[in-house]
């Protein structure tokens, strides 16, 4: 049976989502967690490029552990992925914070993707999740990285909420879907493959999504940077925006 971008991405990142667990448990009592890390990101790697080439021989791959193909400039479609985002959480058997994260590009936009979270043993897809109801608490709760929460603080304080902290880009996009917060802020730059895929299905469960300074994001550029992200609730958008704008 022919798959379909969408059904293509949320099955691959399972596949990896699913592998990285076994290895995680075969191998995590044996290896220090430098070397498991390791082997972690170059079993996921191979396997999504390894089945990307034989559904999708033509098109091109961008990851975070290969080789750049620089073919993929004049590409018409080019997947991006993230073997393992979170790389450092993912030894640690009590943490849920790395995931994997498989998208496609078409002129520079996101057209497919899906982002796998073995820890809470979902895989969200640009078809078929849907936004949840936010979880009841009576303040807004933003979202930020370990080591850059500055913007997030800022965004927290001027909506009379609070800042908490994640350490994988998937998982806490993610999070923004489920309900679990309200706004993620990431203030510095992050790579393509941090952000494609959460940020397409963060988009398609209907999160608004920019970067930093308010624009769109686009993707499969010659620098494959991306200058933050935000990706807030529809109804903590605006408010976050000016919180934003007044802090940049």
């Amino acid at each position: 049976m022919s798959l379909d971008d969408h059904e293509l991405a949320a099955i691959l990142a399972e596949q990896a989502g699913i592998a990285l667990t076994e290895l995680r448990e075969r191998e995590g009592r044996h290896s220090d967690p430098w070397s498991l890390r390791d082997m972690g990101d170059q079993l996921a790697h191979d396997l999504l490029v390894e089945e990307l080439a034989e559904h999708r021989p033509t098109d091109i791959v961008l990851s975070e552990e290969g080789v750049e193909d620089r073919r993929r400039l004049a590409a018409s479609r080019t997947w991006i992925i993230d073997p393992l985002d979170g790389t450092h959480d993912y030894p640690f058997t009590d943490s849920i914070e790395w995931a994997v994260h498989v998208a496609l590009v078409e002129g520079g936009r996101p057209t497919a993707g899906a982002v796998s979270v073995p820890g809470l043993d979902q895989v969200f897809s640009t078809r078929g999740t849907i936004l949840s109801e936010r979880n009841p608490r009576d303040q807004p709760l933003v979202i930020s990285g370990r080591s850059n929460g500055f913007l997030g603080s800022r965004v927290a304080q001027a909506l009379g909420g609070q800042l908490t902290a994640c350490g994988s880009s998937g998982v806490k996009a993610m999070l923004v879907v489920t309900g679990a917060v309200d706004i993620y802020v990431h203030g510095s730059g992050l790579f393509e493959w941090d952000v494609c895929a959460p940020a397409a299905v963060a988009e398609a469960a209907g999160l608004v999504v920019t970067d930093i300074a308010g624009n769109e994001i686009r993707y499969n550029k010659s620098d494959p940077i991306v200058r933050g992200l935000v990706i807030a609730r529809p109804e903590y958008a605006k408010q976050a925006r000016q919180a934003l704008d007044a802090s940049l």
